[in-house]
């Protein structure tokens, strides 16, 4: 299973993956988005000199990680059984493209939609290795829904304008804890305790 680090690996696999797609997808010379991964400051920055996000563009920002509960449950029996703590997370992403004309951010929210349907799992080579994700582990990414007023609000909480977007979750990052290892701490004290006497 994945560590700590793999909710950031998971953001790094989907832009680079988005990345390669466009550059491969999209003629040399054309005007093409660069894919960033961002966090709330950098949706606010937007416009400032040296802000995350510069024309063109395609962020990627995760609003949310939530508890995958149709599977923690047989998560939480694994772990009974072997003493290691796993948490299964879903990730949940808003993706806006960054553009002058409007006419560019619907082509390469179009674009993006594509890629991610036709490759809606990552596994293997397409999972950055920062992660620390076995290698029979897959994450899948599917569309995401949330109510238009719930994210007017979310628009409203930053400086930045309403853009049109595209909501999708990954599906689900099992994250692993260390287990117990007190027991052995236990044993080699009273060892060195014996070998003093």
């Amino acid at each position: 299973m994945a560590g700590h680090a793999a909710l950031a690996a998971t953001m790094r696999s989907i832009v680079e993956l988005l990345d390669r797609r466009f550059r491969a997808t999209i003629p040399p010379g054309d005007r093409r988005p660069s894919v960033v991964m961002v966090g709330t400051a950098d949706l606010e920055a937007v416009g400032t000199p040296g802000a995350q996000i510069a024309f063109p563009a395609v962020s990627v920002y995760c609003y949310r990680i939530s508890v995958d509960r149709e599977t923690r449950p047989g998560w939480s029996a694994v772990a009974a059984a072997d003493g290691i703590p796993r948490i299964p997370l879903r990730m949940h992403l808003l993706l806006t493209a960054w553009d002058d004309f409007v006419e560019n951010e619907l082509r390469w929210l179009g674009l993006t939609a594509s890629v991610l349907e036709a490759e809606n799992l990552l596994q293997g080579p397409t999972l950055h290795p920062d992660g620390g994700f076995a290698a029979e582990e897959s994450l899948q990414i599917v569309p995401d829904d949330m109510a238009l007023e719930s994210m007017s609000e979310a628009f409203q909480a930053l400086t930045a304008d309403f853009r049109t977007y595209l909501l999708y979750q990954v599906r689900v990052v099992v994250i692993e804890g260390a287990g117990d290892d007190d027991g052995g701490a236990v044993t080699t004290v009273a060892a060195r305790a014996q070998a003093l006497r």
